[in-house]
């Protein structure tokens, strides 16, 4: 049985200390990791790198987890891929691939239940693109499962998912290698075009399971200008724009202000 998870009541700041994952958890289980994925595919190299977090973490629709919140005015999550256990997988790609020419995409996956919203897949976008069915939807989630399986297995140059907490991997063949997930720039060569070049800022959406098959599975694209943006020096960052104050609240501080220097006026008198 699924947990309903309770909307976050306040803005959430996370950085470096993260739940510890043994391994990836499938969109297979209901409840798959979060999952960056660089690439470059000139070289022929990717890698991808458990971020800690779980689809429950980011869902913000759908009848399989409560909204998290995630898309709240001012959240922010931070990673730092150049240091820990993502360090040598994060070096050992750019020994090969070129900053020019690699790009990044996360995903995370729910591939449990049956009806209407029970099902989804969280993406980030470049470009919002054709709409897909609720079976494409349910295709990508299953076929990023096998990527990532892939990713975290033997098939890696080099991985320690399995090994230790929050792990990488790398690779340059066959179902681990990103550019067979990530066809022409889209999550299973549907929807919208899912990577950015590295430094470049990717919004985020997610899609859900319809009523029926055939349907056009619905996106919600999330709000607050949520993105991630991923630095050349390995600094992976989530955020959502800060809420601004009401008129009302400002002429508050305001008046709060100036009642202050009144009174402090009135003392140095």
């Amino acid at each position: 049985m699924k947990v309903q998870f309770k909307a976050l009541a306040a803005v959430v700041v996370l950085a470096a200390a993260l739940p510890a994952h043994a391994a990836i958890d499938t969109a297979a289980s209901g409840n798959g990791s979060l999952v960056l994925s660089v690439f470059d595919r000139v070289a022929n190299i990717s890698a991808n790198f458990d971020l800690g977090k779980n689809y429950s973490d980011f869902t913000i629709a759908g009848n399989s987890f409560a909204n998290s919140g995630a898309a709240a005015a001012g959240t922010n999550f931070s990673w730092d891929l150049s240091t820990g256990d993502y360090a040598t997988a994060w070096n050992q790609f750019f020994s090969t691939a070129t900053l020019a020419n690699t790009v990044f995409a996360i995903g995370a996956g729910d591939n449990l239940g049956a009806g209407a919203g029970n099902r989804g897949f969280i993406t980030t976008y470049s470009v919002v693109g054709n709409n897909i069915t609720s079976t494409q939807a349910q295709g990508l989630a299953g076929f990023f499962d096998v990527y990532t399986g892939e990713s975290a297995s033997s098939a890696a140059l080099f991985q320690n998912h399995t090994v230790v907490a929050n792990g990488s991997s790398v690779a340059n063949a066959g179902a681990a290698f990103a550019g067979q997930f990530y066809g022409g720039g889209k999550n299973n060569a549907v929807g919208a075009t899912a990577v950015g070049a590295i430094g470049t800022d990717l919004g985020v959406l997610q899609y859900l399971s319809a009523a029926s098959s055939f349907a056009t599975s619905p996106v919600t694209i999330f709000g607050n200008g949520a993105k991630f943006n991923l630095a050349s020096n390995g600094a992976l960052v989530y955020s959502t724009i800060a809420a601004v104050p009401e008129a009302d609240t400002w002429a508050m501080m305001l008046l709060g202000l100036g009642f202050m220097g009144f009174i402090a006026r009135r003392k140095s008198v």
